[in-house]
């Protein structure tokens, strides 16, 4: 998701619960797996054929002051752009967010804001809902953005894949409403069965 090819992050933890959304597991903060910043910085810095990191989950807001520290370590030995998602609205994380939030606003080059609201739902660059702002906070993707938005603002498509442990994924911001709900019961029709990671 996003300009180039980018690792994509999902952190855990999300109070907005929005109604449709892609990744309902990721709410819950107790969920997920926890590995230490040091051991994503090094498989971050591992895939050579990356421009950079976009942060979802989740919300990332929660995990700010890890994730300003992990792109700092990144940065440090490789210049790559950062891309992330979150349900605040932006000028509220600059008047009220937290000073871990506003380090980590200071670090990212294009931000998606805003909750996700399905009647909002639409087939949009990046984004699900009309709601949502694609906001250059650094010039470092403004040509690529420009590029992307001249041939129309819609869905850069769904990648599929299958990680090293097995595990099939897919990385998607839906070009339509119910697409999670859809694509799980077309795959039970043909007797698959998703299970969700614990």
């Amino acid at each position: 998701m996003g300009p180039y090819k980018q690792a994509v992050i999902w952190v855990q933890g999300c109070e907005f619960a929005c109604p449709g959304c892609i990744v309902p597991e990721s709410w819950d903060a107790a969920g997920g797996e926890a590995i230490t910043l040091t051991e994503l910085a090094s498989w971050i810095l591992a895939q050579s054929d990356i421009e950079g990191i976009t942060l979802s989950g989740g919300e990332p807001m929660l995990q700010a002051a890890a994730l300003a520290s992990l792109i700092d370590t990144i940065r440090q030995s490789k210049d790559l752009g950062v891309m992330c998602y979150t349900g605040y609205g932006f000028e509220q994380l600059q008047q009220q967010g937290t000073a871990d939030q506003k380090l980590l606003c200071d670090r990212i080059d294009l931000l998606v804001d805003g909750t996700y609201i399905e009647s909002l739902h639409e087939d949009l660059l990046w984004r699900g809902s009309t709601n949502q702002r694609l906001l250059l906070l650094t010039d470092r993707y403004r040509q690529v953005l420009m590029q992307q938005l001249e041939m129309g603002d819609r869905s850069a498509g769904i990648e599929f894949g299958i990680d090293v442990s097995g595990a099939f994924y897919f990385t998607v911001v839906p070009a339509r409403k119910g697409f999670r709900a859809e694509f799980e019961a077309g795959m039970q029709r043909r007797g698959i069965r998703l299970e969700k990671e614990s």
